[in-house]
Parts: structure tokens; C-alpha cells; sequence
């Protein structure tokens, strides 16, 4: 097992306590279960793309393309979710909503529970006053932060980020219900795939048309209703890639792995060159999140997914990018938080992301130790991981055991998108101001 800090050399009891959350992380990682397989370099993927958010909300001259980074999020966050909803009807015949929601409960309201209250208490302590702060925590448990923000950024600002939160939140209520609907009309076929690329595609359009009405940037860039053609554009892919099994087209998938290079070169040049210093443009808000970062963002988790051992593998097979992946929501909500507190305090910006980086890693990993841990075990099921190896029988839901370092294996773990088609029946500012990704 890899792990990233010299344990042995701490003294006496800071050492067994070390060691103690150690092997509470290494057990929760070697207790969690993955329904849908799991593919190590998705893992590093989210990883090392959160630690570009992270650095873009310090200032986003260093990482303009981390803007596409969060288009990404929600390609691969519905892929996943739709995912697990095709299991459930292949499993039980239906969508079971109650189990669902339980899961997605225990996934994601405990850990943001415990950042709001060490939020309102940091600031009760240190940044009084504490109602404003309080009333920031109940926008944000609430998931109305991203319309929040549109119409009173000032009131959200110190915990602004939480309107991807509030964007996934409203998507989980909406899309079961509306896939349900959908497979009932259409079964799990081509059909299926057309509507939702119709939904993804009428989505875009109505943010085209308030981009020409004149609307501004953050009406289009954290409102559910421009930026969920992202979400259906993830869960078309989960769709198309149960319908086009690995293997049934050989060619097919000698293709991926020659994407590799390709999709190492473009993310690489777009992270560092995709908006000009002094800001973002309106063309993102036109085309520039559909065709630079949706379109590819499923190119990169299909070619994961479906191939192995190729350089964007061996990128994101990185242990400690797999690490950072494992704990990346946790990162991610507390970064915000911890980079505006030592703003207020006048913080270099170097000195904010080399300090607010690794305090964020930390509370995200004391999160998942002493919470989280819990509350994903009790969501999964009580059996020990077997591996998962690909094979063409939709019926047998394997999973994996997850591993620190991953080793190359002679066959890739590609998870659900290995699955046959089954019937249904079987920068510069003040940080607080930077809550929106190059802004």
C-alpha cells in the first residue's frame, strides 16, 4: 500500500495516531464496494482534475481550462448514476427510487454536514459575525446555491463553489424519475439514446438563446437549466456504451487506445491555454462547453474504460492521483472554505494554495476516516469486493476491490462499460470572489 507521508517518522503518540487513521483509511478503501466495476484511472482522473480546480479558484491565470474540468465532473457523475440506475432494472426490473436516494444521502449530506458546521464555528470564533454564515450553511443544505448565486452572488460568496452541489442535487431528484419514464416509453435502445440527446440538445439551445438575449455570465454558467446538457450528455454515454458491448465491435476497440496521445496532448494544451488571461469568453457559453470539454470528457472515460496500459493509464493509475481521487468531493468542499478564511487574513496567493492545498487534503481525509467511512459501509453491501474482470455476461454484477497501486493486469477492469445490452427484465482578486471557476 502507497503511502504519501513518512508515518515512521513522527514522534510518539503523533505517530499512533497517524497510524491509526491510516488503517481506518486503508479499510474503508478495502470495504468500499463499486456496483458498476471499478476503473482505477477514473479514480486518478477526478483526482488530479480536482487539484486543478483547486488551483483555478486560487487564481485561474495558472489553470484556465479547469473550467472544463467541471463539465467533465458532470459527464462522468451521470454516466455513473445512470449506470447504476441501468443495474437496477436489469437486476429487479424497475428503478427501486427509495434505495437510490438512500445511497446518494449517505454519499453526499454527512460530509457537507460536517464542513457547514466547521464552517459557522470557524467563523463564530474567528470571522464574526455568524449569521450571515449560518445563512450561507442553510442555502447551501438547502441545494439552492447555484440559483442562489445568480441572482445574489454576494451572499453565497465564501462557500460560492457549492453550486455544483446544488446542480447534482437537483439532477438526482429530477433524472430517475425522467429516465424511468423514458425506458418505459422507449426500452434500453437507440430511441432511448435519441431523446436524451434531444433533452441535452434542446438544454443547449435554451443557453444559446439567453447568450444572444444578452443574459449574463452567471445566469448561464451555475443555473441546473444551462448546464444539465452536460449531465445528459454522461447519461447518453451510459446508454450507448450498455448498447455497444466490448467486444462486439473489434475495431472498435483497437481504436481507444490509440486515442491516448490525442486526448493526453488535448487536455494537456486546453488546461493551460483554453481562455485568455483576463477572462472567459461568451463562446464557451455558445459551443466551448459542449465541443471542448463534454464531447472529449467522454472520449477520456470511454478510452479509460474500455482499453489499458496506455500513457493517460499510466497518468492516472498514479497512486497518489488514485489517493486524491478517492477523496476528491471531500477536497473539493473544503477547499473554498479554508482558501477564503486565509484570504481574509491577507494571505500571498502562493502561500494560500501551498498552505489552503494541503489543509484541504487533510480535512478530506479525516472526513472520510472518522464519517464517511461509515456511512458508505452501511450503503454497501456486507461482502468483501470480488475483482471484476470484463466479460459479455450482463447478468453477473461483479465489482472490485479497490487497490492504493493498482498493478497492470493482463485484462483491464472495465467495469459496467465492459457490459453487454441486457433485457430490461434480466488569480487575482479576492478568493471569495473566485467562487465560480475563472471569475
Amino acid at each position: 500500500m502507497f503511502y504519501p507521508w513518512p508515518i515512521h517518522a513522527l514522534p510518539g503518540l503523533l505517530r499512533d495516531a497517524a497510524v491509526a487513521l491510516r488503517d481506518d483509511v486503508r479499510d474503508a478503501f478495502r470495504a468500499q464496494v463499486y456496483p458498476l466495476g471499478y476503473v482505477p484511472s477514473h479514480d486518478g482522473m477526478r483526482g488530479l482534475m480536482t487539484l486543478g480546480v483547486v488551483t483555478a479558484h486560487v487564481s485561474h491565470t495558472l489553470v484556465p481550462g479547469a473550467v472544463l474540468y467541471i463539465d467533465l465532473f458532470f459527464v462522468a457523475s451521470a454516466y455513473y448514476i445512470t449506470g447504476l440506475l441501468l443495474r437496477d432494472i436489469d437486476k429487479h426490473g424497475r428503478i427501486r427510487f427509495r434505495e437510490f436516494y438512500a445511497r446518494r444521502f449517505a454519499r453526499i449530506v454527512p460530509p457537507l454536514l460536517l464542513m457547514l458546521a466547521a464552517y459557522v464555528l470557524v467563523t463564530w470564533l474567528l470571522r464574526p459575525p455568524v449569521l450571515p454564515a449560518l445563512e450561507r450553511a442553510a442555502i447551501a443544505l438547502g441545494y439552492v446555491a447555484n440559483y442562489w448565486y445568480v441572482f445574489d452572488p454576494k451572499t453565497i460568496e465564501d462557500i460560492g463553489h457549492t453550486w455544483t452541489l446544488s446542480t447534482e442535487e437537483q439532477f438526482y431528484l429530477l433524472w430517475p424519475l425522467t429516465f424511468a419514464l423514458l425506458v418505459k416509453r422507449f426500452g434500453v435502445t437507440w430511441r432511448l439514446v435519441g431523446a436524451i440527446c434531444a433533452i441535452a440538445a434542446a438544454i443547449w439551445a435554451w443557453r444559446v438563446a439567453l447568450v444572444l438575449d444578452g443574459a449574463e455570465w452567471r445566469r448561464l454558467y451555475t443555473a441546473f437549466d444551462t448546464r444539465a446538457d452536460a449531465l445528459m450528455a454522461g447519461c447518453a454515454m451510459a446508454v450507448v456504451l450498455r448498447l455497444v458491448p466490448h467486444g462486439a465491435y473489434p475495431a472498435l476497440d483497437r481504436l481507444w487506445p490509440n486515442l491516448a496521445w490525442p486526448l493526453l496532448l488535448y487536455w494537456g494544451t486546453v488546461t493551460f491555454l483554453f481562455w485568455p488571461a483576463d477572462g472567459p469568453s461568451m463562446n464557451y457559453y455558445l459551443f466551448g462547453s459542449m465541443v471542448c470539454g463534454v464531447l472529449p470528457g467522454i472520449l477520456v472515460l470511454t478510452m479509460l474504460a474500455r482499453s489499458s496500459g496506455t500513457v493517460l493509464h499510466r497518468v492516472f493509475e498514479w497512486p497518489v492521483a488514485i489517493l486524491l481521487g478517492r477523496i476528491f468531493y471531500g477536497i473539493y468542499l473544503w477547499h473554498l472554505p479554508i482558501l477564503n478564511f486565509l484570504d481574509s487574513y491577507g494571505v500571498w496567493w502562493p502561500l494560500r494554495l501551498a498552505i489552503g492545498l494541503p489543509l484541504s487534503i487533510i480535512a478530506a481525509t479525516l472526513s472520510y476516516a472518522l464519517l464517511e467511512r461509515h456511512f458508505l459501509r452501511r450503503r454497501s453491501p456486507a461482502v468483501q469486493p470480488q475483482a471484476a474482470q470484463p466479460n459479455g455476461n450482463a447478468a453477473q454484477i461483479q465489482v472490485a476491490a479497490p487497490r492504493f497501486r493498482p498493478e497492470p493486469a493482463a485484462k483491464p477492469d472495465l467495469g459496467f462499460a465492459s457490459r453487454q445490452a441486457a433485457p430490461l427484465d434480466a488569480v487575482n482578486g479576492p478568493a471569495r470572489q473566485r467562487s465560480m471557476i475563472g471569475r
